[in-house]
């Protein structure tokens, strides 16, 4: 990849993607370029940042001394005064005693945040850029499996914080220590895993789709945007049960439960291009579904559904609901009352 002054204007405003950061940071590693061919001292006089933190101004006039030495080091002090800006006078007063972690890893502060050291720890950013799973040890004694071409953030210290926040990119598996007084939450582009004590996995593709599994324990899956034309999204999931989620289309794909029919212990539901497919799913999830993918308000007595199950399948077409309400209400002599948003 072609180092360019977009693309590094584009790793210090945190906006790059994994690739390009492994492509810049690659690069500084092999003395392949210095920052100044790309940033002038006169920009980076210029360069404003969203946080002040304390001393800045005399942190930011020794980078500059530095910067002006003309030897191989300028280079040093450039990427210094980069990492600076993200992190706060926490990281530099402790830049020299940190070791850097396996694979490429940055460390930076979510924007719009303004941390003290007493406050607020900073983040650990850790970018998987190689071919195999990495490890990752979380500060509470969670794990992480982080899997090729995936990012993961979260705080250096859960200890002064009320939730334990992780964000990821990409696929991860998590192994979550029990601690019941502090949530443990994974955010992806559009939804919010929680668990406690608990094993499971989360895949944010690049085709727009995020799959969710769960290994053991118990999981809690919401939307973190409310559309006016959805239903949102608000699931709890038992082990070896499953969900994908079309990111792009905020629906439904596919569903896995288990221990539904006394005849099955699997229930499912599959959409493909063609065909809406149901099989022994609980009839709950099943006007879960509906509902959300059609963008449609359905109201039945709790009594009518409980310890129900619904099989069939269906042309994928915008009205396929109809029929399917109309097929539910018949079998199992219920009355389903849908107000359309």
């Amino acid at each position: 990849m072609k180092i360019t002054k977009t693309l590094i204007d584009k790793y210090l405003s945190g906006k790059a993607s994994a690739e390009e950061i492994a492509a810049v940071e690659n690069a500084l590693a092999n003395n392949e370029f210095y920052w100044e061919d790309f940033m002038p001292e006169t920009e980076w006089q210029a360069y404003e940042m969203d946080s002040d933190f304390k001393n800045q101004k005399e942190i930011k006039a020794h980078i500059f001394k530095q910067i002006g030495q003309k030897n191989k080091d300028r280079f040093s002090w450039l990427k210094y005064a980069a990492i600076i800006f993200f992190i706060g006078i926490g990281a530099w007063l402790g830049l020299n005693q940190i070791d850097s972690p396996k694979h490429t890893t940055a460390y930076r502060n979510p924007k719009k945040v303004q941390p003290t050291l007493q406050e607020q720890p900073s983040n650990l950013y850790y970018i998987n850029s190689g071919n195999t799973i990495q490890q990752i040890a979380v500060p509470d004694g969670s794990t992480i499996d982080l899997y090729p071409n995936s990012e993961v953030k979260f705080s250096s210290d859960f200890t002064t914080i009320s939730a334990r926040e992780i964000q990821l990119k990409g696929k991860a598996k998590f192994t979550v220590a029990k601690d019941k007084t502090k949530p443990f939450r994974v955010h992806t582009a559009d939804l919010t895993t929680t668990a406690l004590g608990t094993v499971f996995s989360v895949e944010e593709g690049g085709s727009a789709i995020t799959k969710i599994k769960l290994y053991e324990g118990r999981i809690e899956v919401k939307s973190n945007q409310h559309d006016e034309d959805k239903q949102t999204l608000h699931l709890q999931f038992q082990p070896n049960e499953e969900i994908s989620i079309d990111r792009k289309l905020k629906q439904i794909i596919s569903e896995t439960r288990v221990n539904t029919s006394p005849s099955s212990k699997r229930g499912s539901y599959l959409k493909t291009s063609g065909q809406l497919i149901f099989k022994n799913l609980p009839l709950q999830d099943v006007l879960h579904i509906i509902s959300h993918n059609y963008g449609l308000k359905l109201s039945v007595e709790p009594k009518d559904i409980q310890n129900k199950y619904y099989s069939g399948t269906y042309k994928n077409t915008a009205s396929a609901y109809v029929n399917m309400l109309a097929d539910i209400q018949a079998l199992h002599k219920i009355t389903i009352h849908v107000q359309t948003e």
